[in-house]
């Protein structure tokens, strides 16, 4: 499969994976394969808190007071993303949904402009493996440039070389070994039922996560042939 026949396709696509599993990079890779929007729920919120906006001043008042932004909220933002959008484009959805009630809500709305989601995509890795990726990252303080520790010895640079005056180097709190154990079991609890409500409309592909970059691309390319959409694409929600 080229990408010049992916093109134009229209996908709807939601993509799930745990922290850790090369979600950013899929995302990236699947965008520029199948000319695609990809909607980040985070880039969403940081621009609507940015710029002031309604919605934007709606959630930063739950944050000020420490509460969890209502789903409402969350919703209202992605949907004021791609309602607009014709329903010849496609976008790729990316930490949204969080919850059964946001999935309910997505397909309620696209269905009202005869749009549907077309395919979940679940990039699987391994909970050991996560452990051992997010545990050993580590980022400058100044650029945030990534770095990992070294393979055999678990050492990292003391500065970072692409920072004019060297920024220190350190490990983010939620990137200690029990930060992120916890992390993935808070991920595997408010994720399954949403996937379990797309498995249940014939909608989920697994991938495997722990391959070659290039080997996870192929595999989310492949699930998403038009005849294996077609085959489990459901007549309605």
């Amino acid at each position: 499969m080229t990408p010049q026949a992916m093109t134009h396709q229209g996908w709807k696509l939601v993509l799930f994976g745990p922290p850790g599993a090369g979600k950013g990079t899929q995302a990236q890779l699947l965008k520029e394969h199948l000319q695609v929007a990809h909607v980040s729920s985070g880039d969403l919120f940081r621009h609507h808190l940015s710029n002031g906006t309604e919605l934007g001043e709606l959630a930063r008042g739950y944050m000020n007071q420490g509460i969890l932004v209502p789903d409402d909220v969350t919703i209202g933002m992605v949907l004021d993303r791609i309602g607009p959008m014709s329903p010849d484009e496609g976008f790729l959805l990316d930490g949204f949904p969080r919850n059964v009630k946001q999935a309910q809500a997505l397909n309620d709305a696209l269905a009202e402009s005869d749009r549907r989601i077309d395919r979940v995509i679940h990039i699987k890795v391994a909970d050991a493996e996560l452990i051992r990726r997010l545990s050993n990252r580590y980022i400058c303080r100044v650029c945030q440039k990534p770095f990992a520790g070294d393979a055999a010895t678990g050492a990292v640079p003391a500065r970072c070389d692409d920072c004019p005056d060297g920024g220190d180097i350190y490990q983010r709190a939620d990137d200690t070994a029990a930060a992120v154990a916890n992390r993935i079991a808070v991920y595997h609890q408010e994720t399954a039922p949403v996937l379990d409500f797309y498995q249940a409309h014939g909608l989920l592909s697994d991938i495997a996560g722990e391959g070659p970059v290039e080997s996870v691309n192929q595999a989310a390319l492949a699930s998403l042939q038009p005849n294996l959409a077609k085959a489990f694409r459901p007549a309605a929600f």
